[in-house]
């Protein structure tokens, strides 16, 4: 049989192998994908950037759909004019996957501060999230929308997990990393001077550890 590598993509989404992660930021759309995704039996895992997720945090719970959602970022474009700073906090109150993203190579080093301003932002509008449940919003759920919350996400016995010790309450702006272990070995340790060699803005980490 001739491999049609054009459907190949299309026939993984159908089977359930390919997870379904989707840019797209208003409401009334997101529900429209929905809806297609039931008449043709395939499943939307993620929208992303989803500003107007809030609207229909009911709806995304019903779906098993998570949101990936900036903490404060909007107006930049037409249909991306209709949010809240609450987005996040307010898709998780209603029972939904809801998770913090970035586009910034800045914000993207910081999610730890991006979760603890909307989720500020979510507990001053009246909710009582705790910091634990917010803290699933950059561990835990990212995991559940790439499918791979059974083997990561969570600090349990069995799963694999590369884990940091902070200074302080992750949530604040003060708070640094003291301690990294990755696959089990600590990578980098403040007090020792340990901390690995690379060039950060190529991304190539280097072969040998460094204590200067």
């Amino acid at each position: 049989m001739k491999r049609d590598l054009r459907m190949e993509t299309l026939a993984g989404v159908l089977s359930g192998e390919i997870l379904v992660q989707m840019h797209c930021y208003r409401a009334d759309e997101m529900v429209q994908l929905l809806d297609v995704a039931k008449e043709f039996d395939y499943k939307i895992t993620t929208f992303h950037h989803a500003i107007e997720a809030y609207k229909i945090g009911d709806i995304l719970a019903e779906n098993d759909t998570c949101a990936a959602m900036w903490a404060d970022w909007y107006g930049f474009k037409m249909e991306a004019y209709d949010t809240i700073q609450e987005n996040v906090p307010f898709v998780h109150a209603q029972g939904a996957c809801a998770m913090i993203h970035s586009d910034s190579d800045m914000g993207i080093q910081r999610l730890n501060q991006e979760v603890a301003k909307t989720w500020a932002n979510g507990n001053r509008a009246g909710l009582d999230i705790s910091e634990a449940e917010a803290w699933q919003w950059l561990t835990l759920n990212p995991a559940k929308a790439l499918g791979i919350d059974e083997e990561t996400g969570s600090v349990e016995a069995g799963k694999r997990a590369d884990l940091v010790l902070w200074s302080e309450n992750p949530f604040s702006t003060y708070a640094v990393a003291d301690q990294v272990w990755i696959d089990g070995a600590l990578m980098l340790d403040r007090a020792a001077g340990l901390k690995p060699r690379s060039d950060f803005k190529l991304g190539h980490p280097g072969p040998q550890m460094s204590s200067e």
